[in-house]
């Protein structure tokens, strides 16, 4: 199978992959902010009442997108890799058995109660309903999680004739890059959201005044943004220091340590000498990243270690530098929105307007910080599907170039319109808000 095929193969598995991670992360996070609104509610605050009547209904499209884009995902499992689970089945089977019963137990029962059993409901029981679909929505995102990052730390199993077999389940669920990812997955969901919320927030004080509920979710959208950005950054770094020993060709690559030696570096921007496997220019930080780096008894270990076996250290290191500029920028974006609704008493219309629209344009920042990051991470693991013993290249499947393609290609033409298609609702829902619609009597 020629390097075309394989590239083809991995960058429409990255598609898919990216989409559903797109609306999974809005549906996480929007779930939680759905149980907040509810017990603000409950709690005797109408704004609340309101704030969930509107919210909720962003959260059913990105609830029906994310459930969708799971079926490709699936189904590129058999068609693009089709002897991965032959070498990791018996790993991944249970897991991926375990994420479909929650998505059906939780998800699918308990999502179709809470938007439409809501007249039939007590208040109080309805919002335990949205707890428990905050709660399910979670748990079906771990299974997954859990398999994601066994691959790029495989423990609780042995590799033996071709394939995995399972030694202990506990080590493998709570494999050492699990809490770290699984940390990562759930912070980025709630600091996207809080900066979607913020975002078509200000679009509608950009048309209208805004009444006392999108006022409260404004400012609360505004303070969360910038805690959940902090506390993502913060778990960023210390996930790159925990996992270096567990990842080291990634960890080479996104510190920009091209050649092993007992001296760290951690280079901020490389241009790098393909030629000579240096840098041709670079501004590098000199004592820095040996938190960053694995070692052995030699030193550092450097990139030039992993030659033939390292993954591709351009798009690994310059996406890891994308994401977090992104998140620098969302975060002083949200931090000057904060700091100026406390100058304007708290109401957004007050604010300037192309504050307003850069809090617009920033409303999808997490997005960008999503893809960056698990670009860097699912470019950082190549050539391996699962770290030191698989990889995509042995498990690919003979699918012609043009092929893949066309399939390529119709992937993205589907992910377009289904984004244009929850574009043009958003901004139907932002234009008409919440508008009650009265059954006429003798229709059905």
């Amino acid at each position: 199978m020629s390097y075309s095929a394989l590239w083809l193969s991995q960058a429409q598995f990255f598609i898919s992959l990216s989409f559903l991670l797109l609306f999974f992360l809005l549906e996480i996070g929007l779930a939680w902010a759905l149980v907040v609104f509810k017990l603000r509610g409950q709690w005797g605050d109408p704004r609340g009442t309101q704030a969930y009547r509107f919210w909720v209904r962003v959260f059913a499209l990105a609830f029906v997108l994310s459930f969708a884009a799971a079926v490709p995902v699936m189904v590129q499992l058999g068609s693009l890799w089709p002897l991965l689970m032959e070498r990791i089945g018996d790993v991944a089977g249970p897991l991926l058995a375990a994420a479909v019963f929650t998505v059906f137990l939780f998800r699918a029962c308990f999502v179709g109660a809470m938007l439409f059993g809501q007249r039939r409901l007590s208040d109080r029981a309805h919002t335990v309903l949205v707890a428990l679909v905050a709660l399910g929505v979670t748990l079906s995102a771990l299974w997954p999680m859990a398999l994601f990052s066994w691959m790029r730390t495989p423990a609780g199993a042995f590799f033996s004739n071709g394939q995995y077999v399972v030694t202990e389940w506990s080590r493998v669920i709570l494999n050492p890059s699990f809490p770290w990812y699984a940390a990562l997955l759930f912070t980025l969901a709630l600091a996207a959201s809080c900066l979607f919320m913020l975002g078509v927030s200000a679009l509608q004080s950009l048309r209208r005044a805004l009444p006392d509920a999108d006022r409260m979710v404004f400012n609360g959208a505004a303070r969360a943004a910038v805690f959940f950005l902090l506390v993502l950054g913060a778990l960023a770094v210390q996930a790159g220091r925990e996992l270096a020993e567990h990842e080291p060709a990634r960890a080479a690559a996104a510190a920009g340590y091209w050649q092993s030696g007992p001296e760290p570096s951690f280079s901020l921007f490389s241009i790098r000498d393909p030629a000579t496997g240096g840098d041709r220019w670079a501004w590098r930080w000199p004592q820095l990243g040996g938190a960053f780096l694995a070692r052995d008894a030699a030193g550092y270990r450097g990139l030039d270690q992993f030659s033939g076996m390292d993954p591709p250290w351009g798009l690994t290191f310059w996406s890891l530098r994308l994401g977090a500029l992104a998140l620098l920028l969302c975060l002083v974006l949200a931090a000057l929105a904060w700091w100026r609704l406390h100058a304007h008493d708290g109401n957004p219309g007050l604010l300037p307007v192309w504050l307003r629209r850069a809090l617009v344009a920033g409303g999808f920042g997490g997005w960008l910080i999503a893809l960056a990051g698990f670009g860097h991470v699912f470019i950082g693991a190549y050539p391996y599907a699962v770290a030191g013993t698989v990889t995509y290249s042995e498990v690919l499947a003979e699918t012609p170039v043009a092929v893949l393609v066309a399939g390529g290609l119709g992937l993205l033409t589907a992910y377009a319109l289904c984004i244009a298609g929850f574009m043009r609702l958003l901004w139907h829902i932002v234009r008409y808000g919440v508008v009650p619609v009265a059954r006429r009597r003798g229709r059905a």
